[in-house]
């Protein structure tokens, strides 16, 4: 048999409630969720309820808000019985349908009221209107402890319906939260309270924290004006969550070294967004958060990524957590055709050039299981007049990586590379030189300063080109 105890009254003039302690453990185990209004519990997090609750330090949280039917085995004239001697201060002592109510005053003489509540918890379940997260661990919290508690007594079904789901939205939608930026401050910075040793070694918190202090007393975001655009006064929120993240994928380590790490990269993100033009109406910490990851984790994964939230819109998509977007686009890039677009000029004399990229191409993919697409815009059977300008456009924006092959000074070329460029495209540079020819009469003067794969032959071009690709895939 279960019993609760506590305070009787009408909470704020309104619903009669039971207000009171017990054992933690207890409250799970009389209580279950209500579907009506409590989604399924996420597993994660319910293993971070019971860390957190283990831990013990700062274990706190307000009270479980439950509520049950009194009439699920009575009548209805008992039920109205009960509210009538409660209001008129009688004392009562009897059953009420399954449950047995013992109401007497406290013996202090004041008016507040004393209730006990008495039940088979075989039989009748209280449902959790709030608090089903934090009950939902007692199976994996090795001490039990006492916890306040709300039981609300409706007099029905239909009305513990109606009350469960307006309490509910009360609480979930009437209350403005306190944001974690504004928790995360409380803490970061009352260094005298919260050492960088407490927040290391304490299970409460971690290096995420210290790692997160250092760099927020290091960096000045108003000195990165776009990604400051994206953070909006979210300073705190942004550190920990991304120190978070790559300390669990073991990209930093728990070493001071993963401070400069991390600021290091900072320079090179503002300006990929300032170049990439990657602005939102309002703060985004999931793209940048994401975005900072990619950066120190994959770089060819970090462009790719750039440009798809620019193309896609996602800096005002809201309420994705920077976890979630990077699961999103690590399936988005595994699924991304690996298209390569060539940039040359289409003759007789370039078609063992564009044979050897073939060529490597199938290497690539019997050896090392990488299947890109060449985009080659003179190379298509759309069956009818094709837009050729639209072709090239599409076909570099879509690429991973431009071939521009500099031979022979077709214009076009010139101008594919310029496109490229200022779309951040990696473009890989080739020039076939050939006896009598100066290459600077085919270069252009502004081109003449990026690297150039310079080969006399297709023998040599191929394994050179071959090696170039596998670095540009990250194949060993």
């Amino acid at each position: 048999m279960a019993r609760l105890s506590g305070l009787m009254e009408f909470s704020m003039g309104n619903f009669l409630c039971i207000r009171g302690y017990a054992s933690y453990k207890q409250l799970s185990g009389v209580s279950e969720r209500n579907p009506d209004v409590q989604r399924d519990l996420i597993a994660e997090h319910a293993g971070e309820m019971a860390r957190f609750l283990n831990q013990g330090e700062y274990r706190f949280f307000p009270e479980v808000v439950l509520s049950v039917s009194l009439l699920s085995d009575g009548n209805f004239e008992e039920v109205q019985d009960f509210y009538e001697a409660f209001r008129s201060n009688r004392e009562w002592n009897k059953s009420l349908g399954v449950f047995n109510f013992s109401i007497f005053r406290h013996s202090a003489g004041d008016k507040n009221q004393i209730a006990h509540i008495t039940f088979d918890e075989s039989k009748v379940k209280l449902n959790r209107i709030d608090g089903n997260h934090r009950l939902s661990a007692s199976d994996d919290v090795i001490t039990d402890f006492k916890v306040p508690f709300c039981l609300v007594l409706c007099r029905n079904q239909e009305e513990e319906s109606q009350y469960s789901r307006a309490i509910f939205h009360n609480i979930n939608a009437k209350q403005i939260p306190l944001k974690l930026e504004q928790n995360l401050k409380v803490i970061l910075e009352s260094k005298d309270v919260f050492t960088d040793s407490k927040l290391k070694t304490d299970p409460s918190f971690g290096w995420e924290y210290y790692l997160a202090r250092q760099v927020a007393n290091k960096v000045r975001f108003g000195d990165y004006p776009f990604i400051q655009f994206l953070i909006r006064g979210e300073e705190y929120t942004y550190l920990l969550e991304e120190f978070t993240l790559l300390l669990k994928a073991k990209v930093l380590n728990e070493d001071e070294a993963s401070v400069d790490a991390f600021v290091n990269q900072l320079p090179k993100i503002e300006l990929a967004l300032k170049e990439a033009s990657v602005c939102s109406g309002t703060e985004n910490l999931s793209v940048i958060g994401a975005l900072s990851y990619y950066k120190l984790v994959d770089e060819k994964k970090y462009v790719r990524f750039l440009y798809w939230i620019k193309d896609n819109c996602i800096t005002e998509a809201k309420g994705i957590h920077m976890a979630d977007l990077i699961s999103i686009f690590d399936k988005v890039y595994d699924n991304m055709p690996k298209k390569v677009f060539m940039s040359m000029q289409f003759c007789i004399d370039t078609q063992d050039t564009y044979q050897t990229v073939k060529d490597v191409q199938k290497i690539l993919k019997d050896e090392n299981k990488i299947d890109f697409e060449i985009i080659k815009v003179d190379e298509h059977s759309d069956g009818y007049s094709d837009d050729i300008y639209k072709r090239i456009v599409k076909g570099i924006r879509e690429s991973a990586l431009v071939i521009a092959d500099l031979s022979y000074g077709n214009k076009n070329v010139h101008h594919e590379i310029g496109y490229a460029q200022a779309l951040n495209k990696p473009v890989l540079l080739l020039y076939h030189t050939r006896d009598g020819v100066d290459p600077k009469q085919e270069i252009g003067s502004n081109i003449t300063m990026y690297d150039q794969l310079r080969y006399k032959n297709q023998t040599d071009l191929r394994p050179r080109l071959l090696q170039k690709i596998k670095d540009f895939y990250g194949v060993r």
